[in-house]
């Protein structure tokens, strides 16, 4: 078959594998389908969720201003996808052309595209970093875990931040405790403060 048909099939018939449901994986979904592509278009992600935005989550979410639910990205278009959230890609089996998943199923594929992202950072020692009160920030589920630990209103916090050992304090103790329901029950700042831009629809483009 010449390469136009092999292109043309794919195009109308073809399997593409997205591993990461996040910003860049829904985007490049959201660029496939406009660029005109009708095959099957399947995303994995081992979060339970579709994809949100992650800034707002040390942010609006952490002072109560948004609630973690509400932080989810505004889809650009419909993609007609299969999610399969909350299990994690775990092999690639590159003959079979096939993604093995950690619940022991397979999903195959004609092309594959890893837009996995990055993680936070772990404390480098393993013994140090189970203690209780060490946390990370990425998920959903690590702002509610930070934020049932601020109730506690402690003392101190120290902040790791970017990589780099840069470090800041803050002190405590909170004035007001983290709660969902405090999220609901706060007001947003004032029309003179200063607001943090909204739950970002901002992505990358699919390169042509």
């Amino acid at each position: 078959m010449a390469p136009d048909s092999l292109l043309q099939a794919l195009r109308e018939k073809g399997r593409i594998v997205i591993v990461g449901a996040s910003l860049a994986g829904l985007r490049a979904a959201e660029q496939l389908r406009e660029e005109g592509f009708a095959g099957s278009l399947t995303l994995i992600g081992d979060e339970p969720y579709e994809p949100y935005d992650r800034p707002p989550l040390s942010k609006q979410v952490l002072l109560g201003w948004t609630l973690p639910e509400d932080t989810g990205l505004g889809h650009r278009r419909a993609i007609d996808a299969q999610w399969r959230l909350g299990v994690a890609a775990t092999g690639l089996d590159r003959d079979g052309k096939r993604v093995l998943l950690a619940d022991g199923d397979e999903v195959e594929f004609d092309r594959l595209l890893i837009a996995t992202g990055v993680r936070s950072r772990p404390w480098p020692h393993e013994t140090e970093a189970a203690l209780d009160g060490v946390c990370v920030l990425r998920t959903r589920e690590d702002t509610a875990g930070l934020g049932r630990r601020l109730t506690r209103q402690p003392n101190q916090v120290l902040i790791i931040w970017a990589c780099r050992g840069r470090t800041s304090r803050a002190s405590g103790p909170w004035s007001t405790p983290w709660s969902p329901a405090s999220a609901r029950a706060r007001t947003r700042p004032s029309s003179g403060a200063r607001r943090s831009r909204p739950a970002s629809t901002w992505g990358s483009t699919w390169p042509g």
